[in-house]
């Protein structure tokens, strides 16, 4: 009778033959989408071989007969096991299996991979003295040891031979993924991101049964949902297709011809996205102009896809997080409050190892268990996340976020605005998308009103010209949906803010609503500042040092005024760019991308409310773009070939569209970053998670690549990977319903149910913002900012918030008064 856990709660033993047998029936289930069921149930079953060992089941002993002795005094100084249990499934895997041709050693080392580091991160493949770090720890096991838990495993579990077949049906189906590629990901880029997908599958079939026995709920309620998809479609279409046939009819009254005109032009887009919804699995471009009605369009073609194709999940992917509820709650709206909707867009736990010392290891080691029960799985209906979340899923070192990469299989994905992906990802991006479709079996959506061309790169993202274009009549009738003229304002020397403050007041007295765009939150404080001291007009402030409940607040204080036609500003960063239906009768937006100048001047006149609006283009100066490469190269390409070539009148047609991209992504300064390039290393993060002779550190490298061949280096990247260029940490700020969060926040301890601790951090989203590591550190530094060691997350004192500017750098002077 062996043991793989107990009970806090209760001192339940859950024997590890129930446990192992769980793991693999769930990881087989979840492998069914992508035919791995063979390779995912022989990881499942060997995962855990090494609790078969005396030196584990020793350790569990000890634990529940102090848990028994003094439950209080054991919760308090809870030991977890440093015992290497996952090498011994490794070994075992190597040596019987690693032999002959090299589809076998292949198939081998990713199994071998996922078992080993299931409870760690993936490693790199060679260390810096051309060792192979999973060889090393393979070594310390003596066969005498691992023969001796074979035995007890294979008389508990499943014989010999029967591993052995389902080894061989491994190799089979591993072998028909590289074959199935096809050059439609890049066959040495490839294999990093099929190890992710076996170790997604694993450690998530792993955590749940953990996480399912801890809660004492059944695992197959999670599970049983991944077959059960027939009839939830087919009743999300229905509800869609209602609730669009009442919009169109209410939206018909008391507009103008020109509302009518656009309302007309969205209908047969919406219409044309249903009609191509029998499409084959694939990857699509839905090309649709600013204010044409993408979030409907895709959401009807994706929902119809979805029904007919039998596919798991919609994952909608938004370039900034201001614009998910916003989005979210509109499908919400369409299908009824009922319906399985996520909102995903930041992680509040701080995934950031301290130090290990005797004061910060009991943190630490509740973290590694709280990040099994807290943490967003992604096997939701529909997910609304953003571009940073979806790429760590791929590329960051958490696995948490790996954890969810399998859920992305078999769903319809849709990019919003996909050319806002950082320059730096781009190939990554590529690479994950033709992955997800080729081999995951996913239909992708690109989705922008500024469509570029990915398929011209040299890893570019493989879009079926002969069908890959879901809208071809939308473009035919563009001159009817536009509604904004650009105005070129930029001057041969850049204006001053004063200047820029002046030329703000001269346009808004043309008209009662005026949008301000710039490039950095800094320069949006301080021009709001100062128009707060000039104008008694209403101005409000848009940044990303907002959380997502104060968002909410400001965009409905937006909404309000324009219905209501008062007088007001609205000064903001890029985050009021895209996704957001808003419509003010003029905008100012600083130099830029191309593709951030058409998505502001979207925000203008959108309805066609009235015949024109005007979007000026400006050159502010807000000093350095140090670390915005985009912003600086983009703008140069806007001022350069498109005011300067196409003029103001045509700088946002197709062809200066097309042309603005072809150039940009042909500057030098810009192509040597599409790989994620790593200056201080003379390396790239795509070359890093690649198999080629670049991996290879040095000639001992020659004699290892015999024993081992995926030469990547998983650990190096993803400590290199940052979506955005400079780290951040997620702090919970005192905002409303936020400073009772807080205050619970406070009271959290070791006696705390895990149950509590989910809700908590549940509600705690919702009063989020993002800091910069260094914005963080002020803070720290006067006492504003504090870290729940108990919780593992970050706290921002009273006063260092205000509702209307976001996160201060310094409280307000009635904090201080009695």
């Amino acid at each position: 009778m062996y043991t793989a856990r107990f009970r806090s709660s209760d001192l339940e033993k859950q024997l590890l033959t129930e446990h192992i047998r769980n793991v693999a029936t769930i990881a087989k289930t979840f492998a069914k989408k992508v035919h791995l069921e063979g390779t995912m149930q022989l990881a499942g079953y060997l995962h855990d071989m090494g609790k078969y060992a005396d030196g584990f089941q020793n350790y569990i002993k000890s634990e529940y007969e102090r848990a028994e002795h003094d439950f209080d005094e054991y919760l308090k100084h809870r030991c977890f096991s440093d015992f290497d249990h996952g090498v011994y499934g490794a070994k075992y895997i190597y040596e019987r299996f690693h032999t002959g041709n090299d589809s076998q050693k292949r198939a081998a080392e990713v199994l071998a991979l996922a078992v080993a580091y299931h409870h760690g991160r993936l490693p790199d493949c060679e260390d810096d003295n051309g060792r192979i770090p999973i060889l090393k720890r393979l070594e310390k096991i003596e066969e005498k040891e691992l023969r001796q838990i074979v035995e007890r495993f294979c008389s508990d579990i499943i014989g010999e031979e029967d591993l052995a077949k389902l080894f061989q049906q491994s190799c089979r189906e591993i072998e028909a993924i590289s074959a199935k590629n096809q050059r439609k990901t890049d066959a040495k880029f490839l294999w990093n991101l099929l190890v992710k997908s076996v170790y997604s599958m694993l450690i998530d079939a792993d955590r749940l049964d953990a996480m399912c026995f801890e809660m004492k709920e059944p695992w197959e309620n999670y599970v049983e949902r991944e077959n059960e998809i027939d009839g939830t479609w087919a009743d999300y279409q229905k509800r869609f297709e209602n609730y669009l046939d009442g919009l169109n009819q209410n939206t018909q009254e008391n507009i103008t011809e020109k509302q009518k005109e656009v309302n007309r032009i969205r209908q047969e887009i919406s219409e044309e996205c249903l009609e191509k919804a029998d499409k084959p699995t694939g990857i699509y471009r839905l090309n649709v102009p600013t204010g044409g009605g993408k979030t409907f369009s895709s959401m009807r073609f994706a929902i119809e896809h979805n029904r007919i194709h039998k596919k798991n999940r919609i994952v909608y992917v938004i370039p900034y997080t201001t614009i998910i509820e916003q989005n979210a709650d509109v499908i919400r709206r369409a299908l009824g409050d009922t319906c399985d909707l996520l909102e995903h867009h930041s992680n509040v736990l701080d995934d950031k190892k301290p130090e290990i010392t005797e004061s910060h290891q009991r943190y630490w080691d509740s973290k590694v268990e709280f990040y099994e029960l807290c943490t967003q799985r992604w096997d939701n209906d529909i997910i609304f996340t953003t571009m940073v979340q979806f790429l760590n899923t791929f590329y960051g070192k958490s696995t948490q976020d790996t954890r969810r990469l399998h859920h992305l299989m078999n769903s319809t994905i849709i990019f919003d605005e996909v050319q806002s992906v950082p320059v730096k990802c781009r190939y990554l991006f590529n690479s994950a998308v033709n992955f997800l479709c080729y081999q995951g079996n996913s239909t992708i959506v690109l989705s922008t009103a500024t469509q570029m061309d990915m398929s011209t790169m040299r890893h570019p993202v493989f879009v079926d010209e002969t069908f890959g274009q879901i809208i071809e009549k939308a473009w035919k009738e563009y001159p009817l949906l536009k509604r904004t003229e650009l105005k070129d304002c930029i001057k041969v020397r850049q204006y001053t803010m004063e200047e820029m403050e002046e030329f703000v007041l001269e346009k808004k007295a043309k008209v009662k609503s005026l949008l301000v765009v710039v490039n950095k939150v800094r320069t949006a404080n301080e021009l709001y500042e100062r128009l707060c001291d000039r104008t008694d007009t209403k101005v409000i402030l848009l940044t990303s040092r907002f959380c997502s409940a104060n968002k909410r607040v400001i965009l409905e204080k937006l909404y309000a005024s324009l219905r209501e036609q008062e007088n007001i500003i609205c000064v903001s960063t890029a985050v009021i760019e895209a996704g957001i239906d808003i419509s003010f009768e003029a905008a100012i937006r600083n130099l830029t991308k191309l593709d951030s100048i058409i998505q502001t001047a979207g925000r203008v006149n959108r309805n066609g409310e009235r015949k024109r609006g005007y979007c000026y283009v400006v050159n502010l100066d807000e000093g350095s773009y140090k670390n915005m490469l985009e912003v600086e190269q983009g703008a140069m390409h806007s001022d350069a070939e498109i005011f300067g070539g196409f003029g103001e009148e045509e700088a946002d047609s197709q062809e200066a569209i097309q042309e603005y991209f072809q150039r940009y992504f042909e500057d030098e300064e810009i192509r040597k970053w599409l790989s994620y390039p790593l200056e201080h290393k003379k390396q790239n993060i795509y070359k890093l998670l690649s198999v080629t002779p670049d991996n290879q550190r040095n000639s001992n490298s020659r004699k290892e690549t015999r024993r081992w061949e995926l030469m990547i280096r998983f650990r190096e990247a993803a400590d290199s990977f940052a979506v955005i260029e400079q780290d951040t940490q997620t702090v919970i700020v005192p905002y409303k319903g936020g400073i009772k969060l807080l205050e619970e926040l406070e009271k959290v301890n070791v006696h705390t149910s895990m149950k509590e601790k989910r809700e908590l951090l549940t509600r705690a989203k919702d009063y989020t913002v993002n800091l910069y590591q260094y914005q963080l550190k002020q803070l720290e530094e006067v006492g504003a900012a504090q870290r729940n060691d108990y919780l593992g997350v970050w706290t921002l004192g009273s006063g260092y918030y205000d509702e209307d500017r976001g996160v201060v750098e310094q409280a307000a002077a009635e904090e201080f008064m009695l």
